[in-house]
């Protein structure tokens, strides 16, 4: 008897998944956009109790972020600490923040928390080492609309990359397969160094 319930059950459940599938595959790749359309009547319905991991980061007196503490991050973070420079990391794999010697911070970014928390001031520039691409277009767009004028520069895995984050407002990319984190972490450092003196 049991048996056949499930029977009868199975097809319609199995289309049901299907379908939602269907329907989510292309809202999930406008996502950020209808938040940041609607973001004033949706916030209206949270609770003001703060979830764990949306409490705020603070940078401390670091003058560059990086974004993305895999290789490609971590590479560039080593140089900049070599180079006297005030780095912090940020990342969402809590057991890298756990774990690291570095200066890690923990946060998602494309959480719209973590950006309406995160105190910018001190920064001068940011470099987004994540490899995933809506990610690093997220972070460079809420960091315009925080009103950073600072240097961004993204690492690319491939060219067809670059147009789209230039338009959300990086200042440079830096295509990762023609070099390590070494090579856009100098990019950036010689980028600084033509703009605006960093403040040890």
């Amino acid at each position: 008897m049991a048996s056949s319930i499930l029977e009868e059950w199975l097809v319609p459940l199995a289309l049901t998944v299907a379908l939602s599938f269907i329907i989510s595959a292309p809202l999930n790749r406008v996502a950020h956009a209808l938040f940041d359309r609607y973001e004033v009547r949706l916030t209206r319905f949270e609770r003001h109790l703060r979830h764990p991991d949306e409490q705020p980061v603070t940078l401390g007196d670091a003058k560059m972020m990086v974004i993305g503490m895999g290789r490609t991050g971590s590479a560039a973070y080593d140089f900049f600490v070599e180079n006297h420079l005030r780095v912090i990391g940020i990342d969402s794999d809590p057991n890298k923040v756990a774990t690291s010697e570095r200066d890690i911070r923990y946060a998602d970014v494309e959480d719209v928390a973590f950006w309406s928390h995160l105190d910018i001031h001190a920064l001068e520039a940011v470099m987004l080492a994540t490899p995933n691409t809506e990610s690093k277009l997220f972070a460079t767009r809420q960091l315009r609309k925080a009103g950073f004028k600072g240097t961004i520069i993204a690492g690319i895995n491939y060219p067809d990359e670059e147009a789209p984050l230039m338009a959300a407002g990086a200042d440079q990319t830096y295509l990762l397969m023609a070099g390590a984190g070494i090579g856009i972490a100098e990019k950036t450092w010689e980028n600084l160094q033509s703009t605006a003196p960093i403040r040890f």
